[in-house]
């Protein structure tokens, strides 16, 4: 697979907002399915789709603890990609309201 595929990938995972809110929880600590559902306003299949997805993009890994797949974000990398985009989205909104 080319690089370019596989890096478009990674930003396709990334980009969906119920992905983003999984992302945003898995930022502050490593968490199961139950625990990102109580959090997240969808259905448990819905949440376990878009972690799939997270995971087949390498965005993701997991392990297993008794009964519970634990879901943690697997490169540092991926923190610093969301770090990234709110520090835009905070100069964004501050130029918004300069304009105002």
């Amino acid at each position: 697979m080319k690089i370019e595929i596989m890096n478009a990938n990674i930003f396709k995972a990334l980009g969906h907002p119920t992905r983003m809110e999984i992302i945003k929880l898995l930022n502050e600590k490593p968490l199961c399915v139950c625990e990102i559902f109580d959090q997240i306003e969808s259905t448990q299949p819905n949440i376990s789709q878009h972690l799939k997805l997270l995971k087949d993009a390498d965005v993701l890994d997991s392990k297993r603890d008794g009964n519970k797949i634990i879901y943690l974000i697997k490169h540092d990398e991926v923190r610093k990609i969301i770090l990234l985009s709110q520090i835009i989205l905070q100069k964004e909104i501050i130029q918004l309201t300069k304009g105002k």
